[in-house]
C-alpha cells in the first residue's frame, strides 16, 4: 500500500499538543487534527518521502520498539482516517 500526503500540511505544537493544519488554502482552524507522537512520526516520514505502509511500519517499529505487524495496523488505521478526510491518497 502506498500513501501520498497532501501538500501544505503543517504540524505545530500548541499548548503542548501536536496539531495538523491544512495550510494549502485558507486555514480553517476548526478542521485542525490533534495528533499523538506516533501520528507525528508517521506524517513526518511521509513528508520526507517514505510512502509505503511497509516502509513506514519498519521505521515505526524501530522507533517505538513494537513489532512491524503492530506498527502496520496502526499505520493502516491512521491512513484510513486521513484518507477519509482528504489528507492522504492511498493506493495499492
Amino acid at each position: 500500500m502506498k500513501a501520498k500526503i497532501k501538500e501544505g500540511l503543517l504540524i505545530r505544537s500548541i499548548a503542548g499538543e501536536h496539531v495538523l493544519i491544512d495550510a494549502s488554502g485558507e486555514v480553517d482552524f476548526s478542521k485542525m487534527e490533534m495528533l499523538n507522537d506516533t501520528a507525528v512520526s508517521i506524517i513526518k516520514a511521509m513528508q520526507e518521502g517514505v510512502c509505503t505502509a511497509e516502509e513506514l511500519a519498519a521505521r515505526l517499529a524501530a522507533e517505538y520498539d513494537v513489532t512491524v505487524d503492530q506498527a502496520l495496523a496502526d499505520i493502516s488505521d491512521l491512513l484510513t482516517a486521513m484518507s477519509a478526510k482528504g489528507l492522504v491518497t492511498v493506493s495499492d
